[in-house]
């Protein structure tokens, strides 16, 4: 046989294995779209900054007037501010602009100005304070042509004790929620596809089980594995690199079981499109990366452009995220992250549910 024969049957043979096609070609496409557009940058200019304009006068006015060719500037109350900030997280910082500020500019008398920060939006929190430097060299042009400094920066954290997160403390529980996702779902599909291979599962079948039964005691397993990685690696972070686990060590444990739960259940609801033993890596590597990568894993969601954050929200890893930074980096309770564990049982439920009556046992 001619080096070009063997070529050519090679290439058939791959041509007809669909699931390689898929991670050879429209994964790299996906993933790398998906960072570009999370990366690429699209400019603060999307960076919603709420002001409290308490002073009302040419000072604050060049202040925000400055700052407002930076980024999307919007006069609120201080209760709206708070809210922004600290309740909804939909501003990484709120501005204060205390009552007098003008009065004492004019008079060559120092003023503070307070920036109601969220830790877990820190590249941005940076990016308004850098914005404000400039903003006040602006508003040196009015009273202090030899620019002096009569203004200083009190930044007070909107939702814990912190005012700097470290940056390892996005990025270790990202990739803790890949890797722990990653081995769930490859464990669950290859040992689904190993058990119904070696006849077991027609066996089982047989006996005096529920079909919930038998799913249900073979993704124990799983689960329990998956946990105790999810942990162990939370515990290496913490002892390593001092990352908080949160207020409340029962909560942080309880936030771990629901997101593994949800990755079980998701995992077999993907098992069911790996119909042979050669699909299951491809497959479970592309869904890992895929929703990884849209639910804000490897880098922070904020930074993504609008079309990405909507499209997380389909996707286990943004629920998961968001709990685990309102956890960590805000320092919440159980009732605030109590939305994002409903959904997660949710998710985890309704994949469960679908996956073991979707599941072919034989085949």
């Amino acid at each position: 046989m001619s080096l070009r024969a063997i070529a050519v049957k090679d290439l058939r043979l791959i041509s007809r294995d669909r699931p390689a096609l898929l991670f050879l070609v429209l994964v790299p496409i996906v993933v790398v779209t998906i960072v570009a557009g999370a990366l690429g940058g699209e400019g603060s200019g999307d960076i919603l900054l709420p002001v409290v304009n308490e002073d009302r006068g040419p000072v604050a006015r060049v202040l925000m007037d400055a700052l407002a060719e930076h980024v999307a500037l919007e006069e609120v109350s201080r209760a709206e501010a708070d809210r922004r900030v600290a309740r909804d997280s939909e501003a990484p910082a709120a501005l204060v602009l205390p009552r007098g500020l003008s009065k004492r500019y004019m008079t060559s008398r120092k003023s503070e100005l307070l920036l109601i920060t969220d830790p877990a939006r820190g590249i941005e929190v940076a990016t308004i304070k850098a914005w404000l430097l400039l903003a006040e060299k602006d508003a040196a042009s009015l009273a202090d042509p030899l620019y002096e400094e009569l203004l200083t920066l009190e930044e007070r954290n909107a939702t814990g004790s912190r005012l700097e997160i470290p940056g390892f403390e996005q990025s270790v529980p990202g990739f803790s929620l890949m890797f722990v996702l990653m081995g769930v779902l490859l464990g669950v599909a290859s040992g689904l596809e190993e058990e119904k291979e070696a006849g077991t599962l027609t066996r089982l079948r047989m006996a005096p089980l529920h079909r919930w039964q038998l799913f249900g005691g073979k993704l124990l397993a799983r689960f329990l594995v998956g946990l105790f990685q999810l942990l162990l690696l939370f515990a290496v972070g913490h002892m390593l690199y001092d990352i908080s686990l949160g207020p409340s060590l029962p909560v942080f444990v309880l936030l771990c079981v629901v997101i593994v739960f949800s990755m079980t259940g998701f995992s077999l609801a993907v098992a069911c499109f790996a119909r042979t033993r050669e699909r299951i890596i491809p497959l479970g590597l592309s869904v890992t990366m895929i929703v990884c990568a849209i639910g804000g894993c490897w880098w922070p969601l904020y930074q993504s452009p609008p079309w990405l954050q909507q499209a997380a929200l389909a996707v286990p890893t943004f629920w998961a995220m968001e709990a685990i930074h309102d956890l960590i980096l805000r320092e919440k309770g159980f009732l605030d992250i109590a939305p994002a564990l409903a959904v997660l049982l949710a998710y985890g439920g309704v994949c469960l549910a679908w996956g073991a009556r979707a599941y072919r046992l034989e085949r």
